[in-house]
């Protein structure tokens, strides 16, 4: 174990000297990751803002926006913006400090209240998203005004009372700010979703780790070339032990790259992976199973050129189909079926279920998966490699 340690050490020397290392194993991914959570609009949350023009200032008006209106900014889809005249309201549009109006004409109650047509205008922006969001809560208050105008001329018509104009406006306008009867809450389960900049860290780390991971036991095919793999061998050294030092520079090399990606994604982007320890175990399964994968390559290829090659390929394969390019929410559901056979799946599948909480319970179907992978492959993959360093 000596001597794997020394061997392990000697070739972590020599990477740490290699810029090729530090471009693939930490700038490349955390480049990438900048440039898709910077590019890529985030879905996370939705947010708004509105000019409210109140022209009427009657008590239906106020229902409006302190009812439906008022509930938008109560969610945090809106921000309402007060304003005086649909001139500014135009004008803040114009200069995007907002992105919809939202106007009350005067007379709308009068309107209302006579039974007559009364219009509410919604004045969009670039964007027509916000505009559809304000044309829909309208269109419903709308429909309830009509309801309740229809409900109360039913209720006095059955009573037998006098349909006086007055009174049933009076009633309507009562019933259009009362509190409604019924009130619907919503209670939905935790958010198993990462957050924009998380998933493209955690994707493009994944995506590298297996690029990391081959700098091990690559070096098993370079020593052979060299020639140095022969003094090692004249040496009192088991070929098993030149294996395992090489197994420990690839675990090593590829822990450390989802590491710094991790820390740096957190400082520099505000990425939020979870329990640190939770996260700590699925980095050191996914660089098992990288290593895995990786030595089992290596232990069928001619050269490191072939293996290198063959290591490409398979990495950005298992990224296409594990969903390291998207989110596999929005792939077809046969590519979602596939994705499970990845290793980029599983850590993946880990970094969404530690979003909706928890600690290391949550990870550990994919902790298993991980590691499986990487003890399998690995184990085939040393299997064969012992030819590439039989004397």
């Amino acid at each position: 174990m000596n001597a794997a340690l020394v061997i392990a050490t000697k070739d972590l020397r020599q990477k740490l000297r290699d810029r090729s290392v530090l471009l693939m194993a930490v700038l490349a991914p955390l480049g990438l990751a900048f440039l898709f959570s910077t590019m890529i609009p985030s879905q996370d949350t939705f947010h708004t803002t509105y000019a409210v023009v109140d022209l009427d200032g009657s008590e239906i008006a106020r229902g409006l926006v302190d009812g439906p209106l008022a509930g938008l900014a109560e969610a945090d889809v809106a921000t309402l913006v007060p304003t005086a005249t649909e001139a500014e309201a135009r004008a803040a549009i114009e200069a995007k400090d907002i992105a919809a109006a939202i106007v009350i004409p005067a007379g709308f109650t009068e309107a209302v209240q006579a039974g007559q047509p009364a219009q509410l205008l919604v004045i969009g922006g670039p964007s027509t998203l916000p505009a559809e969001i304000a044309r829909s809560v309208l269109v419903r208050f709308g429909s309830q005004v009509t309801a309740v105008q229809v409900a109360v001329g039913t209720a006095m018509a059955a009573a037998g009372a006098s349909p006086d104009p007055t009174i049933a406006r009076e009633i309507a306008a009562a019933a259009l700010v009362a509190p409604p009867p019924i009130v619907v809450t919503a209670d939905v389960t935790a958010d198993r979703s990462a957050s924009t900049t998380t998933f493209y860290g955690a994707s493009m780390a994944v995506l590298f780790v297996f690029f990391a991971a081959q700098f091990g036991v690559l070096g098993l095919l370079a020593e052979r070339r060299n020639g140095t793999l022969a003094r090692m061998l004249a040496a009192p050294i088991a070929p098993a032990t030149i294996l395992l030092g090489k197994v420990i520079v690839s675990l090593v090399v590829a822990s450390i790259s989802m590491a710094v990606i991790v820390i740096a994604t957190t400082l520099l982007l505000g990425a939020d992976w979870g329990d640190p320890f939770a996260v700590a175990a699925l980095i050191v399964a996914t660089a098992v199973a990288a290593t895995g994968i990786a030595t089992l390559i290596v232990g069928f290829a001619r050269n490191e050129e072939q293996a290198g090659s063959f290591i490409a390929v398979v990495a950005m394969t298992l990224a296409v189909f594990g969903g390291s390019f998207f989110r596999m929410s929005q792939a077809p559901e046969g590519m979602a079926a596939l994705s499970i056979v990845t290793p980029h799946a599983w850590f993946l599948r880990g970094i969404n279920d530690l979003a909706g909480g928890g600690g290391i319970e949550v990870v550990v179907p994919s902790l298993a998966v991980l590691a499986t992978v990487g003890l399998v492959t690995g184990g085939i993959g040393l299997l064969r490699a012992r030819q590439v360093v039989a004397p």
